[in-house]
């Protein structure tokens, strides 16, 4: 039934043995119905991954081996749904904790995901295959040059395709991304009527230097939207989402972010470099979406991860030769990762993500005693959560904390939030550290509107002023 490439797949994934045997038939129809055949599988396998990702190291592997199960996992959601499984959906910008929680409540009786980004994640870093669904949304109406989010288009994709039915219930956050809600409303209208969405706003970026999560009437209305929220999915869904539940995601979630940042920590103070950025990037992926298999799968990649970086660091060993210049990022585009490799290729290590470092504030646990104040206030403390001129001065705390020696920063061009964001942080954050920034525009998602051709000479450019800058500065220049 299944060719040798598919069984490559989930060799890499570090799938082994008997459990290898019994899901290769669950992973070739999981594969057919996102639309990859063979040939994608021996691309992949042969030559995609091994040159876009460290995979010598097995906590990349086992990442890819999570992002499988959970792929695999979305690929069932019509025969979860007709076994009676109730579906909540979610799109980002969110955070883990409050639909962790909603799956800590249900277990098996319920999904929780965000299709959109699980397998926007897993299609393109991997099989760079995520171009078909984002044209079905294009035909439909989403028009190419309007520049929409690839992640609203795949969703759309994913429903046209019939790949993700309708959920039982979708909560939105439209803290930040105003198109995500919206295209909620859209598929509603247009496609599917019993595409059933709730919306959790906040009003807020005045512009007069608050601080959301110090303010406390916004935390407080922040916890009691995410209250009329989760009363809304137990309605729906018939969960009861208990104060333990709420506990236990916000204890997963601190502990994940600690772990992330002995990593990022890590490979950016060692030298010789041992990780990519690109591959680092996708450690934090619980951060931006829940698990329905469970983050127990990323938690042991990033586990295993860590314990082989730590060897590395010892050793002295690395990708990068010794003495590189390190680029720090907003995000490195781990959706088109060979961005990340022609830095490689040029003698430049992309390093630190600014989303993945946390601040001193971010790395303290709320410790309230009402829990949904604590899920506001983490909220209100993450990157997406904040204001846009908060978030700046966090950029320029997370700088001089890394000390890389340039930043890049672009790739959000289609959000309005991000892509004005970038533009002016860039320069705030330059003169403020003093470390050189650079500004790409593109798309982090979808390449299709610059080659890496293209991109080559802008990155081969910025590759050189580093080098020279970096050079300098070790003369005393």
């Amino acid at each position: 039934m299944a060719g040798t490439a598919y069984e490559g797949f989930l060799e890499l994934g570090e799938f082994e043995g008997r459990e290898r045997q019994r899901i290769l038939p669950q992973w070739v129809e999981a594969a057919t119905r996102l639309g990859l055949d063979e040939a994608d599988m021996e691309y992949a396998v042969t030559e995609f991954i091994p040159d876009m990702w460290d995979i010598k190291y097995q906590g990349v592997r086992k990442m890819i081996g999570a992002m499988t199960r959970e792929a695999i996992d979305h690929t069932q959601l019509k025969e979860q749904k007709q076994r009676g499984v109730k579906l909540v959906y979610g799109v980002i910008p969110a955070i883990l904790t409050p639909y962790q929680a909603i799956k800590k409540a249900g277990g098996d009786k319920i999904f929780v995901s965000f299709p959109d980004m699980c397998l926007m994640n897993f299609l393109q870093p991997l099989f760079h295959k995520g171009a078909p669904l984002f044209e079905l949304a294009e035909q439909s109406g989403l028009t190419y040059g309007c520049r929409h989010c690839a992640l609203n288009k795949l969703r759309i994709g994913l429903r046209l395709k019939d790949v993700v039915p309708a959920p039982d219930i979708q909560w939105s956050f439209g803290l930040v991304c105003d198109e995500a809600t919206k295209v909620d409303e859209y598929i509603n209208c247009i496609y599917d009527d019993k595409w059933f969405a709730v919306i959790t706003r906040l009003p807020h970026d005045t512009c007069l230097g608050e601080v959301d999560d110090e303010i406390p009437e916004r935390v407080s209305y922040l916890a009691a939207a995410f209250r009329d929220a989760y009363e809304e999915v137990q309605r729906v869904t018939g969960v009861q989402v208990r104060d333990e539940h709420i506990a236990a995601a916000l204890d997963d979630f601190q502990r994940y972010l600690g772990k992330t940042d002995v990593l990022t920590r890590m490979n950016a103070e060692a030298d010789p470099q041992p990780l990519r950025g690109s591959a680092l990037v996708n450690f934090c992926h619980p951060f931006s979406m829940p698990f329905n298999t469970g983050i127990e799968y990323m938690e042991d990649a990033l586990d295993t991860m860590i314990e082989e970086m730590k060897v590395e660091v010892e050793n002295g060993r690395g990708i990068y030769p010794k003495g590189v210049p390190k680029v720090g990022s907003y995000f490195v585009p781990y959706a088109v990762p060979w961005v990340d490799k022609i830095f490689m290729d040029n003698g430049v290590a992309t390093s630190s993500s600014l989303t993945m470092i946390p601040s001193a504030k971010q790395l303290i646990p709320p410790s309230g005693d009402d829990l949904y104040q604590n899920v506001a206030e983490q909220w209100l403390r993450m990157v997406f959560g904040m204001g846009c001129h908060v978030e700046v001065k966090t950029w320029i705390e997370k700088v001089e904390r890394a000390r890389p020696d340039a930043l890049l920063m672009g790739f959000f061009d289609y959000d309005r939030w991000l892509g004005q964001m970038h533009k002016l942080g860039a320069r705030e954050v330059e003169k403020a550290t003093g470390v050189p920034t650079f500004y790409i525009e593109a798309d982090f998602f979808d390449d299709r509107d610059y080659s890496q051709e293209a991109l080559r000479t802008r990155i081969e450019s910025i590759s050189q002023v580093v080098k020279m800058r970096k050079a300098a500065k070790a003369q005393g220049g």
